[in-house]
C-alpha cells in the first residue's frame, strides 16, 4: 500500500514539472525533423517506404540518444530529493521499507521516463501523416512497428537509463549527478561504441553500446534486403537480443548492487575525493590538548576594484578546485584523456598499416573537433561543459549558502566572472592534457618531433576559444532561465540547434552561434589562409558573448524573490553607465565586425544556402536539360599557359581548344560552362554572337555566323583569372558555388592545387542538376532515370575522344609547377620558375595543375619518364611507391597492352586526404594523409597495393571508357583491383597476395551485401570495390590467369574506340572460359550466387611407412539472391579446391601447402580423402577463399586418430 502511495506522490509531483514536458516537446520535434528532413531524401532514389518498421526503428533509436541527455532529472529528482532538501530525517525515521521507498521512487520515474519516449513514436507519425507528405512513399499503418519499435527499444532503454541514472544519484545523494550517468551512457554508446566498430572490433562494438544503435543499425542496414526493411517487422533477435540482455542484466546488478547498499541512515558527508596526507581531524584530537584562544583580526572594509578582482581569482579557485575534485570533473580530466590515448593508439593506423604519428595528424585527425560539427568523442567536451555550467551557477543554492553569499558586498560581475574563469581553467587544464596525451602517443610510437608549439598554438588559440564561447553560452541560459533542469534541456537545445542549424534552414555563420569558415592545418599549406575568415568569425561571436555575459550579470539571482517580474525590475536597476558603455561596445563590435563579414561572405562572394542551390540547379535543368545529347564540337587539343602567383594567392590561365565537329550534321552553336569561382573570357578564331550569357546558372550559348560543318574545327580562347576576394563561410557545390569567390584556397604559398572543372567545359554537364529525390519532387521535376542496363546501351557509342596537351606553367621561384604531360623543359626568369609539359599522346581525363615545394624523383622506364613529387618531409617511402609504379608499367602493359603515354606522374595533393586517385591520363595523386602510412617489413604494405590499384585504372578508365551503365564500376574499379592482386602475387608471392584479400575482406568502409543486383549489373560500391575483383580473382585460379588477361587485353583492343559494359567483358571472358567451368562463370557474374563451405571435422592417420591419410568432413551449399533479397538455395554440382597445409610459419596465414587439388563437392555433407607423404597440420574446403568470401571456417585443424 505504502509502495503506491509514494509512487503516486512522486508520479504527480514529477509530471507537474516543467521539464518533463520540455523534453517530451523536444522528443516530438526530433523525431519529426528527424524523419522529414534527415531520413525523407534517402526513401525515394532507394523505395524505402517512409512509415516502414525500419525506418521507424531507425528514428526511435537515434532519438533515444537525444532522450539520454535531456531526461537525466527526473530519475535523479526522484534518488535524491530527499537528501537534497534535507528532509530524509523524517522519512527515513518512518515506517516504510527499503523496497517501498526505493521501488515506488524508481518505478515513477521509469513511468515518466516511459511517457516522455512516447514523444518519439508521436514525432514519427506526424512526420508522415502531417500535411505535406508525398503519398507516394507512405504505406500502410501499422501500429505494431510503432509499438515494436518503443516496446523493445524504448521501454528497454528507459529501463537502463533509469538504473543508471537513479544509481548514481542516490549513491552520491546528489540529484544531477544522474545527468554525470546519462553522460557515461552516451560516452559509450557514441564516441567508443563508434571507435570499435571503425577499428574492426565490430562484435565488440555491438556489445558496447547500451542503446542498441550499433546493433540495430549494423544488422537492419547490412542484412535486411530493401523488400525486408519495408515490411519485416523489428523483433529482439541476432545481435540486438545479446546487446539488451547484456545491458539489461548489467541494469539489475546494478539496482540489486544500489539495493542492498542502502540504509535509512544519516549521511555525514558525501563523496569524498580530497587527499588526506595523515591530518588528523578534530574528532582525532586528544581531549586533554587545551583549546589555546587567538585574537581575531580587525576586518577592513574595502570596495575596490582590487579588491572585486582578488575576490574574482578567489571564486574562480574555488569553482576550479570543486570541478577538478567532482566525479564528473576527474571523469572529463583523468579518465577521458587515459581513454582518448588508448582510443588514439588503436586509431593510428589506416588499412591495418601504423601511421607515422606526425603532429599536424594528431591534431587534426585525433586530438580536436569541431563544436558545430557532433565528431566522435570531441562532442563529450559541449555536454559536460553544460553539466559544469549549472553546477556552478546553482552551487550555493544547492548547498542552502545563497541567502549568505547574496547578503556580501559582492558586485554580480565577480560571482559570474569568477565562476566563468574557473570553468576556463578546467578546460584551458583539459587542453594541456590532451597535449600530454598527444606527446604520450608519440613517444609510444618512437616519434619525438613534439611541436609542442604546435599543440599550444591549436590547443589552446584555436580549440579553447570554441568552447569558452559555447561556455558563455550555457551560463547565461542557466542565469535567465533560473530553473536548474530547465537549463540543461534547454542549453542542451540550444547546443542541438547549433550543430544541426542547417536542418532548420540556418545556415550563415553570421547567425549559428560559435560557428565560422574551420581553421586546417596541414604540413605542405601550414593554416593555409584559413586562420584569418576563422579569426573574424570568433571576433565577431566573442562580441556576442560580451553582450551574453552582460545579460547574465543583469539577471544574476540575488534573494528570496524569483518571479520574472522582480527579475527585469532587478536587471533595470543594474543597467548602470557602465553596463550601456559595455552593451554600446558589445553592439557596436557585432555591427561592425558583422558588415565586414558580411561584405566579404555575401558582396565579395557568393553565399547560397541549400534551398537557393536546390533551386539553382533545378533551374539550370529546366532551362538548358532540353540540350542535353545535342551535337557539339569535341576537343582534340589543348593549350595552355599557366602564371600562379603563390605570394598573391592568384593565377591566371590562357589557353586555347581545338575544337573538331565529327557530328554528321552543321553545329550552329557552342554551348560552354566555365568554372564558377573564377572571372572567365571566352573568345573564337569564327565570328560567333553571344546568345545566352547565364553567368547565374554558369550557362553561355553562342551562336556561329557560318555553322560548323562536319570535319571542320575552330579554336576557343578563353582567358581564367584566380584572383582570392575576401572569404567565404564554407565551400559550396560547383553548380551552387560562388561566382566571384576567387581562388579560394587553390592559390597558397605552398601547395596550390587547382582540381578538376578549373577549366571550361563544351555542352550540357547532367552532373550540376539536382539529384535529390525529394528535392527533385519538391521542384516539380521528373524522377531521375536509374542507369541503363548495359545491354540497352549501343554497342558502338563512341567514347569522349582524348585530346593532345601542351602547358607552359610558371610559378615562384624555388617551387615546381606540374601539369600532365611529359616534362621538355625547365628555365628561369625574372625570379620566376618555367616548366613546359607536352602529351603528344592524346590524354583524357581532368586537368590538374600543382605547384609547391617538391622533392621530385625522375627516372625513365621504358621510355615513360616517371615522375615523383613529393613533400620534402614525406619522402621515406618514396622507393615503396617507385616500386609498384615500375612493376605496375611492366605487368600491365606486358598482361592488357601497351601504356600508351610518354609520362607517369604521381603528385602529392595537398590536404589530409589519405588515400589516392586518378586525375586523368598518366597522373595519380595521394593526400598528404596517404604518406603517413608506414609499412613495417614485408607485412601487408597498402603502399605498393593503392599505387597498384590506381595504375590499373589507366587501363580500366584511361584506355577502356565504361558506359554510363549499370555495372560501370565493375570495368573501373573492380578490373583495377584485380590487376592488382595479380601483380602482387607475381612481385611478393601468395602470401602476400592472401594478406592483401584479408585486408579487402574488412567489412569497412564497405560491409558485404548479399542483397543487390549481379555484377553484370552492379552498382554498389562493395560489388565494385570487393566482390567483382573477387570473381575475376577465382575465375583467374579456376581457368587461369593467362586465359583471364588475355580476354581482358582483347577486350581493350576492340573497345578503344568506343564505351565498354560489361557485356562486353563477360563475352571476352566466355571465349576464354572452358565449358568445364562456363556454370561457375555463370554464377560469378550473371547471378547473385553465394557458397557457403565448411568444415566441420578433419582427422590424420599414418597408413604406412611415409604415408598419411587425411580425412575431412565437408558440408557445401549454394544460394541464389535475387535484387529484393529473396534467397533461394541451389544444388552445388561443382568443382572445388581442398587444401592441406603444414605448420605455419611466423607471419604465414596458412603455412606451406602440402596438398591442393579441386575436387568435385555436392550440396551438402561430404568426406573428402586424401594421402599425402607428409603429415598436414591443417585443411579444408576453399582454402583461399575464393568461392566462399567469408572467412572463418573452412580451415579446420587436422586432429590425428
Amino acid at each position: 500500500m505504502k509502495f503506491w502511495k509514494i509512487f503516486s506522490f512522486e508520479f504527480a509531483y514529477q509530471i507537474r514539472r516543467p521539464w518533463p514536458w520540455l523534453v517530451f516537446v523536444v522528443l516530438i520535434i526530433f523525431a519529426f525533423f528527424n524523419t522529414r528532413v534527415g531520413i525523407l531524401p534517402v526513401t525515394l532514389p532507394k523505395d524505402f517506404i517512409l512509415n516502414s518498421p525500419f525506418i521507424i526503428t531507425a528514428v526511435t533509436v537515434f532519438s533515444c540518444q537525444i532522450w539520454l541527455l535531456l531526461a537525466a532529472a527526473v530519475p535523479g529528482e526522484a534518488s535524491a530529493r530527499d537528501v537534497h532538501t534535507r528532509m530524509y530525517p523524517l522519512l527515513y525515521t518512518s515506517p516504510i521499507s527499503r523496497a517501498e521507498y526505493l521501488g515506488g521512487r524508481f518505478l515513477a520515474a521509469f513511468t515518466i521516463h516511459a511517457i516522455i519516449l512516447l514523444g518519439t513514436q508521436v514525432g514519427s507519425l506526424l512526420a508522415v501523416y502531417a500535411p505535406g507528405m508525398n503519398p507516394d512513399i507512405v504505406g500502410p499503418f501499422r501500429p505494431e512497428a510503432y509499438l515494436a519499435a518503443y516496446g523493445y527499444i524504448g521501454l528497454s532503454n528507459a529501463f537502463i537509463a533509469t538504473v543508471v541514472q537513479f544509481s548514481l544519484a542516490l549513491l552520491s545523494r546528489r540529484p544531477m549527478v544522474g545527468y554525470f550517468g546519462s553522460l557515461l551512457l552516451f560516452f559509450l554508446s557514441y564516441p567508443v561504441t563508434f571507435t570499435l566498430y571503425m577499428n574492426g572490433l565490430g562484435k565488440r562494438a555491438l556489445m558496447a553500446d547500451p542503446i542498441g544503435i550499433m546493433a540495430i543499425m549494423n544488422e537492419m542496414m547490412t542484412e535486411w534486403t530493401i523488400v525486408e526493411k519495408n515490411v519485416r517487422m523489428f523483433t529482439l533477435e541476432g545481435a540486438m537480443l545479446w546487446n539488451r540482455l547484456l545491458w539489461l542484466g548489467i541494469a539489475v546488478a546494478m539496482g540489486a548492487f544500489i539495493y542492498l547498499r542502502f540504509r535509512f541512515v544519516h549521511h555525514t558527508g558525501g563523496w569524498s575525493w580530497k587527499w588526506k596526507f595523515g591530518n588528523k581531524t578534530s574528532n582525532e584530537k586528544k581531549e586533554s590538548e587545551p583549546i589555546r584562544p587567538f585574537p581575531l583580526p580587525t576586518p577592513t572594509n574595502s570596495y575596490s576594484f582590487s579588491t572585486h578582482l582578488w575576490q574574482t581569482l578567489a571564486t574562480a579557485r574555488s569553482s576550479f578546485w570543486m570541478i577538478v575534485t567532482s566525479p564528473a570533473g576527474l571523469f572529463l580530466l583523468v579518465v577521458f584523456p587515459v581513454m582518448l590515448t588508448l582510443i588514439v593508439l588503436i586509431e593510428l593506423e589506416h588499412w591495418g598499416i601504423p601511421l607515422l604519428p606526425r603532429t599536424p595528424h594528431l591534431l587534426t585527425k585525433h586530438l580536436t573537433g569541431i563544436l558545430t560539427t557532433p565528431s566522435n568523442y570531441w562532442v563529450m567536451v559541449p555536454l559536460f561543459t553544460v553539466y559544469f555550467a549549472g553546477e556552478l551557477i546553482w552551487r550555493e543554492r544547492d548547498a542552502g549558502l545563497n541567502e549568505n553569499i547574496d547578503a556580501t558586498p559582492v558586485p554580480e560581475w565577480v560571482l559570474f566572472v569568477g565562476k566563468f574563469i574557473g570553468l576556463g581553467l578546467v578546460l584551458a587544464l583539459l587542453m594541456v592534457i590532451i597535449a600530454l596525451v598527444g606527446i604520450t602517443v608519440q613517444v609510444v610510437n618512437g616519434y619525438y618531433d613534439f611541436q609542442i608549439g604546435r599543440y599550444l598554438q591549436v590547443l589552446l588559440g584555436f580549440q579553447l576559444t570554441d568552447y569558452l564561447l559555447f561556455a558563455a553560452l550555457a551560463f547565461t541560459v542557466q542565469v535567465v532561465v533560473n530553473q536548474k533542469y530547465v537549463g540543461y534541456v534547454l542549453a542542451l537545445v540550444a547546443y542541438f540547434c547549433i550543430i544541426f542549424s542547417s536542418f532548420i534552414g540556418v545556415e550563415h555563420n553570421l547567425l549559428v552561434y560559435a560557428s565560422g569558415p574551420a581553421w586546417s592545418f596541414t604540413e605542405m599549406r601550414g593554416f593555409g589562409g584559413t586562420v584569418g575568415p576563422w579569426l573574424w568569425l570568433r571576433l565577431y561571436w566573442f562580441a556576442w558573448a560580451l553582450l551574453l555575459a552582460l545579460v547574465a550579470r543583469l539577471f544574476w539571482m540575488r534573494g528570496r524573490e524569483s518571479g520574472s517580474r522582480v527579475r527585469f525590475q532587478l536587471a533595470k536597476r543594474r543597467f548602470t553607465r557602465s553596463s550601456v558603455g559595455v552593451a554600446v561596445a558589445a553592439g557596436v563590435l557585432i555591427l561592425t565586425l558583422g558588415s565586414f563579414i558580411f561584405y566579404n561572405t555575401n558582396v565579395l562572394n557568393e553565399h547560397l544556402t541549400d534551398e537557393e542551390m536546390v533551386q539553382r540547379r533545378a533551374d539550370y535543368e529546366r532551362l538548358y536539360g532540353k540540350y542535353e545529347g545535342i551535337a557539339q564540337p569535341q576537343r582534340t587539343a589543348t593549350k595552355l599557359q599557366i602564371e600562379i602567383y603563390p605570394e598573391k594567392k592568384a593565377a591566371t590561365i590562357r589557353g586555347s581548344y581545338r575544337l573538331v565537329n565529327r557530328d554528321a550534321k552543321p553545329i550552329k552553336a557552342i554551348h560552354v560552362e566555365p568554372a564558377f569561382y573564377v572571372e572567365t573570357r571566352i573568345t573564337f578564331d569564327h565570328p560567333a554572337r553571344a546568345m545566352v550569357t547565364d553567368e547565374k546558372r554558369g550557362h553561355f550559348i553562342y551562336a556561329l555566323d557560318q555553322p560548323l560543318q562536319p570535319g571542320d574545327s575552330l579554336t576557343l580562347n578563353f582567358d581564367v583569372k584566380y584572383e582570392r576576394r575576401g572569404f567565404r563561410t564554407s565551400s559550396s557545390s560547383p553548380l551552387g558555388g560562388p561566382r566571384r569567390s576567387g581562388a579560394g584556397t587553390a592559390v597558397l604559398e605552398n601547395g596550390s592545387y587547382f582540381p578538376d572543372g578549373a577549366l571550361p567545359v563544351i555542352g550540357y554537364q547532367p552532373m550540376r542538376e539536382l539529384w535529390s529525390a525529394e528535392d527533385r519532387r519538391k521542384q516539380g521535376l521528373p524522377r531521375q532515370v536509374t542507369l541503363e542496363a548495359p545491354g540497352d546501351i549501343d554497342q558502338g557509342m563512341a567514347s569522349v575522344p582524348a585530346a593532345t596537351f601542351e602547358a607552359i606553367i610558371s610559378t615562384d621561384a624555388g617551387q615546381v609547377a606540374v601539369a600532365p604531360g611529359e616534362l621538355r623543359r625547365t628555365w628561369s626568369k625574372e625570379g620566376r620558375s618555367y616548366f613546359h609539359y607536352v602529351s603528344d599522346v592524346p590524354i583524357n581525363g581532368t586537368d590538374v595543375f600543382f605547384s609547391a615545394d617538391y622533392k621530385v624523383y625522375r627516372e625513365k622506364r621504358n621510355q615513360v619518364d616517371l615522375q615523383l613529387f613529393l613533400h620534402p618531409g614525406h619522402t621515406k617511402h618514396a622507393e615503396r611507391l617507385l616500386r609498384s609504379a615500375r612493376a605496375a608499367l611492366d605487368y600491365y602493359s606486358a598482361q592488357f597492352g601497351p601504356y600508351p603515354y610518354r609520362y607517369l606522374q604521381i603528385v602529392e595533393q595537398p590536404g589530409n586526404f589519405m588515400g589516392m586517385g586518378v586525375d586523368g591520363s598518366g597522373v595519380i595523386t595521394g593526400g598528404e594523409g596517404f604518406f603517413l602510412l608506414d609499412p613495417q617489413g614485408e607485412g601487408f604494405d597498402a603502399m605498393f597495393e593503392i599505387v597498384a590499384h590506381e595504375m590499373g585504372h589507366q587501363w580500366w578508365g584511361m584506355q577502356l571508357k565504361p558506359a554510363f551503365a549499370e555495372g560501370g564500376g565493375v570495368i573501373s574499379e573492380s578490373l583495377a583491383w584485380y590487376s592488382a592482386m595479380q601483380l602482387v602475387k607475381k612481385e611478393k608471392g601468395r602470401e602476400a597476395l592472401r594478406r592483401f584479400m584479408a585486408w579487402m575482406r574488412e567489412p569497412n568502409p564497405w560491409p558485404p551485401i548479399r542483397t543487390g543486383l549481379p555484377l553484370l549489373r552492379a552498382m554498389d560500391p562493395w560489388a565494385n570495390y570487393r566482390k567483382g575483383p573477387y570473381a575475376m580473382h577465382a575465375l583467374s585460379e579456376y581457368a587461369g590467369e593467362e586465359r583471364v588477361n588475355v580476354a581482358l587485353r582483347s577486350l581493350v583492343q576492340k573497345k578503344a574506340s568506343s564505351l565498354a559494359t560489361t557485356l562486353d567483358m563477360y563475352r571476352e571472358l566466355q571465349v576464354v572460359t572452358p565449358d568445364s567451368l562456363k556454370p561457375m562463370l555463370h554464377d560469378l557474374f550473371e547471378t547473385n550466387t553465394f557458397w557457403t563451405f565448411d568444415t566441420k571435422q578433419a582427422s590424420v592417420k599414418q597408413t604406412g611407412k611415409g604415408a598419411w591419410q587425411v580425412t575431412l568432413e565437408v558440408d557445401a551449399h549454394k544460394t541464389v539472391s535475387d535484387s529484393a533479397g529473396y534467397e533461394k538455395e541451389v544444388p552445388v554440382n561443382q568443382w572445388v579446391e581442398i587444401g592441406l597445409f603444414a605448420a605455419a610459419e611466423p607471419g604465414e596465414i596458412l603455412g606451406k601447402p602440402l596438398y591442393v587439388q579441386k575436387h568435385f563437392i555436392r550440396k551438402g555433407l561430404q568426406t573428402i580423402t586424401v594421402t599425402l607423404p607428409s603429415k598436414p597440420a591443417r585443411g579444408g574446403i576453399d582454402p583461399y577463399n575464393l568461392l566462399d568470401w567469408e572467412e572463418g571456417d573452412n580451415i579446420e585443424k587436422i586432429q590425428p586418430l
